[in-house]
């Protein structure tokens, strides 16, 4: 019986935990400026910025998908799990510390990714000055369009 209480009293506190701001499965919505849009779960969570320069938080277990069509975005993730960020308006920053592969599709131009955690760090899609910086563990990959 100790057991069996002790289970209960475990997956009460991990319920609990999911359930403020967090989720489990796949998660959709749009996002504004001025607001800070989280993905900090267990599964896909993908995010559409609505209008220009919408800020992002990418953690947990989950993958985080970011559109951002008008541009000027902010994203920072420390997710274990994938990142795609794909900034058609250009100017986006993204700043990732996670385990998970980062990429960029940046139409735009005029995007900077800066990894300082253990991840693949991919800049796709660049006309023109983007910037990738890598710090950790990781690996800095720009296909095109960048600066030195």
């Amino acid at each position: 019986m100790p057991s069996r209480t002790l289970l209960s009293v475990a997956l009460a506190l991990f319920f609990g935990a999911v359930a403020c701001d967090s989720f489990i499965g796949n998660k959709q919505q749009g996002c504004k400026a001025g607001e800070t849009c989280k993905c900090d779960g267990v599964g896909n969570c993908q995010q559409t910025c609505e209008g220009e320069g919408c800020d992002f938080a990418c953690s947990g277990m989950g993958n985080c998908m970011v559109g951002c069509e008008d541009g000027k975005c902010t994203v920072t993730s420390d997710a274990t799990g994938n990142v795609v960020v794909d900034c058609k308006g250009g100017g986006c920053k993204v700043t990732s510390s996670g385990t998970g592969t980062t990429t960029v599709n940046c139409e735009g131009g005029d995007c900077t990714l800066e990894c300082s955690g253990a991840s693949a760090c991919i800049i796709n899609e660049c006309k023109e000055g983007c910037k990738a910086e890598c710090t950790g563990a990781g690996s800095c990959t720009c296909a095109t369009g960048c600066e030195g």
